[in-house]
């Protein structure tokens, strides 16, 4: 559980992703993002929240859970694709 996240900030990439500032908000200002935020608040928002803190405790289950329901929606799939693909490209 924790050890994810001490997976995560030991990642070379996530730690790059995190001190530049401006690809931060290039990603959480995309249309992917938008549409993804907004597939997310059609499920259940409360939903959403209580998987975020869950995750910011160490457990990330329930977050898990919701993205594999996301990428059930064939739009929602694809917006995740184009942020993968945004943020592993070197």
């Amino acid at each position: 559980m924790g050890n994810q996240y001490d997976q995560l900030r030991s990642s070379p990439e996530a730690k790059q992703l995190l001190e530049n500032q401006e690809a931060i908000k290039k990603v959480l200002s995309s249309p992917d993002t938008k549409k993804l935020l907004q597939q997310l608040q059609k499920k259940d928002s409360g939903k959403l929240q209580a998987a975020a803190q869950s995750a910011l405790q160490g457990d990330s289950a329930a977050l898990s859970n919701l993205v594999r329901e996301l990428s059930g929606n064939p739009e929602a799939a694809r917006a995740m694709e184009h942020l993968n693909q945004r943020l592993t490209k070197k």
